[in-house]
């Protein structure tokens, strides 16, 4: 899966703005021209507190462009930009944002900058962005946006370095040029690395055909005659397996009309799908899923793997979070539609359980028996 990564497209960046990079404005056509080629697209923004340790004017007596030591990583000393909740923080107002699934804010701790969109400067902490990257299945991503010397080159070498296959719009980036011809250099250096730079031009988008879209799915017909079902309005699939803490099993059970039957399920949803969460992180998808249908909160919620479900008939990639400390917080059950009936079952009894269930009529969800899996590593861990 391809997808579009467009690295701080804001205000601020932009002629007039704070920290406006030469040209900066001429990226936001490319950007659009190739929103409309991509099914995956996901846009990181600077989002910095007023008091960030890399704004010149906190540091009395020194000037943009000098270089110090920010809690143990070098720094560039920059003017204060991107401050969060500020018009120079927003994107740029020309850019297509409806075509964007996700953003990835970073810069957000005052105490260390981030140009990756992947990490901060001190690899200490993780944005977010890889494991929404690999929710949805994408390995190759298109990198473009602001600065080829600073966040553009950032963002590419740690996606290299995670093990995605990366191409560079050329077009589609700027460069800050503190000493000429470091655009250039960083260039270079994202060739050494393995990146490969490319011209929007040559952003070929794939030869599909859609057969039949509704209000939640479409049906694709790909270059070969493989047809496939595709998700719309939506970001994300995410999957939950609950822990409480006496090692009780959480299980959903609701009517499913395509097989006419009800069906014991782990808790589950869609992340991005409603204009109140649209471009909301998968783990806030699986926070919320939680809630709405068990009533649960996790305390801890982590990442155990992502894959596809059916990967013959769907793109869909399923992201699935182990989810422990729970503390009740709603009655639970889904909205009106849905009547879901909530399980908490002993873990030691799952299997029985899931029997008895089967012979009364219900279906079982195949993924419960992999949630069955991580649950019992989720158990064991938590006793170590």
């Amino acid at each position: 899966m391809k997808a579009l990564l467009l690295v701080d497209l804001q205000n601020d960046f932009l002629p007039g703005g704070a920290l406006a990079v030469p040209r900066g404005d001429e990226v936001v056509a490319v950007a659009n021209a190739l929103l409309s080629r991509f099914d995956v697209a996901v846009a990181t923004q600077d989002w910095h507190p007023a008091e960030h340790g890399s704004f010149a004017p906190n540091h009395p007596g020194r000037s943009p462009g000098e270089v110090i030591d920010l809690d143990g990583t070098s720094q560039v000393l920059w003017p204060a930009h991107c401050i969060a909740d500020t018009h120079g923080a927003d994107f740029a107002a020309e850019l297509q944002l409806q075509r964007v699934q996700g953003v990835v804010k970073k810069g957000t701790d005052a105490a260390v900058d981030s140009y990756s969109g992947f990490f901060d400067n001190g690899q200490r902490h993780a944005t977010g962005l890889e494991s929404y990257l690999r929710g949805r299945g994408v390995t190759h991503l298109f990198v473009m946006g602001l600065a080829t010397d600073y966040c553009v080159k950032f963002t590419a070498l740690d996606a290299r370095r995670l093990g995605f296959e990366v191409s560079l719009v050329s077009d589609g980036c700027r460069a800050v040029d503190l000493r000429p011809g470091d655009g250039e250099r960083a260039l270079e250096e994202l060739r050494s690395a393995g990146v490969h730079i490319v011209h929007s031009s040559a952003v070929a988008t794939d030869d599909r055909q859609t057969l039949v879209e509704g209000k939640h799915l479409r049906l694709v017909r790909s270059s070969n005659g493989w047809e496939h079902v595709e998700r719309t309005n939506c970001t994300g699939i995410v999957l939950v397996v609950a822990l409480t803490e006496n090692d009780r099993m959480l299980f959903v059970e609701q009517f499913r009309p395509p097989v006419g039957a009800r069906v014991i399920e782990l808790p589950a949803g869609i992340a991005g799908d409603h204009v109140t969460h649209r471009h909301e992180a998968l783990e806030s998808a699986a926070q919320r899923e939680l809630v709405e249908e068990t009533g649960y909160r996790a305390e801890s919620l982590v990442m155990l793997t992502a894959g596809p479900p059916s990967a013959g008939l769907s793109t869909e990639v399923v992201a699935v979070y182990g989810a422990t400390n729970l503390r009740r917080v709603a009655p639970g059950g889904g909205d009106a539609s849905e009547s879901i009936v909530v399980h908490e079952v002993p873990l030691a009894e799952v299997h029985g359980w899931l029997l008895t269930q089967q012979r009364r009529g219900l279906l079982v969800d195949t993924k419960v028996y992999a949630g069955l899996y991580f649950a019992h590593r989720l158990a064991t861990e938590a006793t170590l």
